[in-house]
């Protein structure tokens, strides 16, 4: 069974497709990310939430960038789709006979802020418009 979050990489791999065509209608987006289209709308809808997207409705309608590709961050999309941090902590009930189970959580908290915090530094300083150009470059 996968724990993974797939929501971040989807809303970018359709930041970059808006990027590189414009305006691009949800059922262009459904077929290129080949996945549900009612999923795809829900962060389509975090990513209008978080004006990083506007859209049109009707026939010519269709989603496109609210910003600058070079002015959206991934930190700005990994933000919207309120992704979960790299780790998590358990939260089993400590068992206070073993110094083991009543001290790993607040040991293994300052190394995990420290992930995070990187994690976050990596994703700022990259944009849609930098990964829309390495998948020009492996085009």
């Amino acid at each position: 069974m996968s724990n993974s979050n797939t929501q971040f990489s989807i809303a970018v791999h359709m930041l970059v497709g808006m990027a590189k065509h414009g305006k691009v209608s949800s059922a262009v987006l459904a077929e290129t990310v080949n996945a549900n289209p009612i999923f795809l709308k829900r962060i389509l809808a975090k990513l209008s939430n978080a004006g990083l997207i506007s859209t049109v409705s009707g026939r010519n309608g269709g989603c496109m960038l609210s910003r600058q590709p070079e002015k959206i961050s991934l930190l700005d999309v990994y933000k919207a789709v309120e992704a979960p941090k790299a780790f998590a902590i358990h939260r089993y009930v400590k068992n206070n006979s073993c110094a083991i189970s009543s001290n790993i959580q607040g040991v293994l908290a300052g190394v995990l802020t420290k992930v995070q915090i990187s994690q976050e530094e990596i994703l700022s300083s990259k944009s849609i418009l930098d990964m829309s150009n390495e998948v020009t470059r492996k085009e």
